[in-house]
């Protein structure tokens, strides 16, 4: 078969000719409108400024205002017109300086037309103002290229703010030194390893814990895997990148034998933690190992199965309760005195006690309440509070303390722990040392009435002495002569009283007072005591005197002198407020001491001032004589006896004073064996 090839001759119109035209411009058209689109894309969305400056220095066109979101206004303005460098701002007007011939960008651009170079990421230091920032000194990295569009010579500057980058720059320099810093200080040894075990860098703590003289002794010499001290299952872990927390036997003799010349000798325990610095694609770059010394924690919490029990001990005898609760877990440890001191039983749930506190004063309870409901869900301040708490029928103080340890809830971890201390015992001292410290004052103040009127006391005696010795002298009758002689004795006796007290009581003080001890026959002095007080009261008959025997024989060892002036303090002030009825002064014996009382039908003493009868310079009747030392005296010498002293009492009826001594009776001869004691060798 042979192809027959025949040739054709295209025809085309001029219409069509025209349509063709048409159609390439409307295409070359739609190139160039997209061109300028992307053009201005690429001007208006770039970070940096970018200036396009003919060769007068002035800006043909910038993105400057579209980056900054201003209106355009770039009409024959220089290139520091638009920044506003500082010479420019100052004459409103670039290059009208004599400075701004040494401008390092102009001279830039000068040089660039000249030689039709380029350059780039000049970094340099302007100021100038941008329209959102204040004006002040920039860095900034400035690049340019010399360029001929449509014949026509150019240079195409961009400016980049660097600002940032350097405040990133010092940022971070700032906190590698803060890094450092905390590396080379913190309390736990630190060491870094390359990924394969290689330590690069340690701590001070480390070298300390490892025994050795400086980091140069392990710093790119100690390998982590060679460690003899860690076991295999932790160098496994590191080698795949896992996470450890655990603990490590430091043997060093182990260590001294292959791994590092130590000076320790001994065992430590460590907590080892290592976690890894990876790179952007999860390898692991460096191993991050810390140490925590645990040694004393290791020995006492974990080998001495005792440490419980001498907490619990000491706590018992300190009278200081511990606790520890998870309020999230209710997880929680606590001594049986913690438990004790806030009256519960032992075994008794922490979150019970803290949600309740039933034994707890109602204001005390509401307080504790409110800080453990806040402390679940906010950070809490420490709490110490002293706490009331019902005890055996009787509020006793308690200090407590709590602590929020930890707090967060995330992770289930809201940990409070608590000490309470029975501080009931200091309370009461408290309390005691305020009533010693207000019965101070009274009896200075008593002290002050007493040297107030004791003159007054002395001078009354004393002038009815004087003045009836001359009436005495004068007397004209033996009826006025017996009379002045009764009243001159009477004040005599009392003059010789009140000086003899004021000196037994100065001989207290200084104790120098003498006791000469005896055997003494308590019948006999009872009785001659009976009939020198029924002479002194003669003149009112209305009050009989009498001493009722408590054996039919007593003989004691005591201070016979001491004793008389007891009983006979005690007959004078019975005397003294009793106007009729009777005094009655016996004995007893009980048990292995003897009871002495006096019984008077006198005026009695209200309740609530018989605990101050016995006190120095307290007078209950300002009317009475008397400088109210005698019963004080009394306190202090059978105080002394080694005995006690006190008195019972109904106003209207009577009293009471007695006083015991830590003797019975004896046989034997009335002064045997004499002893001669004193206060101070008593």
């Amino acid at each position: 078969m042979s192809m027959i090839i025949v040739g054709v001759t295209l025809i085309i119109s001029p219409s069509f000719a025209l349509i063709l035209v048409i159609s390439r411009e409307r295409t070359q058209r739609r190139k160039i409108q997209a061109a300028k689109q992307f053009h201005e894309a690429v001007w208006n969305n770039a970070h940096e400024f970018i200036f396009l400056i003919d060769k007068s220095l002035h800006i043909s066109h910038t993105n400057y205002y579209a980056v900054c979101n201003l209106p355009v206004n770039e009409e024959g303005k220089h290139f520091g017109d638009i920044l506003q460098c500082r010479y420019a701002r100052e004459l409103e007007k670039c290059a009208n300086n004599n400075k701004c011939n040494g401008c390092l960008i102009r001279s830039k651009i000068e040089n660039l037309f000249a030689e039709h170079t380029s350059f780039n990421n000049l970094e340099t230091a302007m100021d100038i103002q941008f329209a959102s920032r204040p004006s002040g000194v920039y860095n900034m990295l400035v690049s340019g290229r010399y360029l001929v569009l449509d014949k026509k010579e150019y240079v195409l500057l961009t400016v980049h703010d660097i600002n940032e980058e350097y405040e990133l720059k010092s940022s971070l320099k700032h906190s590698n030194e803060k890094f450092l810093c905390f590396f080379d200080n913190v309390t736990v040894g630190c060491a870094i390893c390359d990924k394969d075990g290689k330590l690069v860098e340690v701590n001070d703590t480390y070298v300390r814990y490892m025994g050795i003289q400086s980091k140069e002794d392990a710093v790119n010499l100690l390998n982590i895997y060679t460690n003899p001290c860690v076991n295999e299952e932790y160098k496994d872990m590191m080698k795949a990148g896992i996470p450890i927390s655990g603990e490590v036997k430091y043997d060093y003799e182990k260590i001294n034998q292959s791994y590092v010349k130590s000076c320790h000798q001994d065992v430590h325990y460590f907590r080892f933690i290592v976690n890894y610095m990876r790179d952007s694609h999860g390898a692991v770059e460096n191993i991050l190992i810390i140490w925590v010394e645990n040694t004393l924690i290791h020995k006492t919490l974990r080998q001495n199965a005792t440490f419980r029990e001498m907490i619990t001990y000491a706590s018992s005898i300190s009278k200081i309760g511990f606790c520890s609760i998870n309020l999230v877990k209710n997880e929680q440890l606590v001594t049986p005195e913690y438990l004790k001191n806030l009256g519960v039983k032992e075994g008794t749930n922490l979150r019970h006690i803290f949600s309740n506190l039933e034994h707890a004063h109602a204001e005390d309870r509401e307080f504790f309440r409110k800080y453990v409901e806040r402390a679940f869900y906010e950070k809490m301040e420490p709490l110490e509070k002293n706490v009331r708490i019902l005890i055996d029928g009787k509020y006793r103080w308690i200090k407590q303390y709590l602590i929020q340890q930890t707090f967060d809830p995330e992770n289930k971890a809201v940990i409070l722990a608590g000490v309470n201390v029975d501080i009931d015992a200091q309370k009461q001292t408290e309390e005691a040392l305020r009533e010693a410290k207000e019965r101070a004052e009274s009896s200075d103040q008593l002290k002050s009435a007493f040297l107030a009127n004791m003159s007054h006391e002395i001078r009354t005696p004393l002038n009815a002495i004087v003045g009836f010795s001359n009436l005495l002298m004068n007397a004209d009758s033996k009826e006025n002569f017996d009379s002045f002689k009764q009243i001159i004795e009477q004040n005599s006796a009392l003059l010789l009283q009140l000086i003899g007290d004021i000196l037994d009581l100065s001989k207290i003080e200084s104790g120098t007072l003498e006791f000469i001890w005896s055997n003494v026959n308590i019948n006999a002095m009872m009785y001659d005591l009976e009939k020198v007080f029924q002479l002194r009261n003669k003149n009112n008959p209305e009050v009989e005197i009498r001493f009722v025997p408590g054996l039919k024989s007593c003989i004691i060892r005591s201070e016979r002198q001491r004793l008389i002036q007891v009983i006979s303090n005690l007959l004078t002030n019975a005397i003294k407020f009793t106007t009729k009825g009777s005094i009655t002064m016996g004995y007893e014996q009980r048990g292995d001491g003897m009871y002495f009382y006096v019984r008077d039908t006198g005026c009695g003493i209200p309740k609530e001032k018989q605990e101050q009868v016995f006190q120095r310079f307290v007078q209950l009747d300002s009317f009475k004589q008397g400088t109210g030392l005698g019963l004080s005296i009394c306190s202090s010498i059978i105080k002394i006896m080694e005995g006690q002293i006190g008195v019972t009492s109904q106003p209207g009826e009577g009293s009471t004073f007695w006083f015991t001594l830590p003797v019975k009776p004896i046989i034997g001869g009335d002064n045997e064996g004499e002893i001669v004691r004193t206060m101070e060798n008593y």
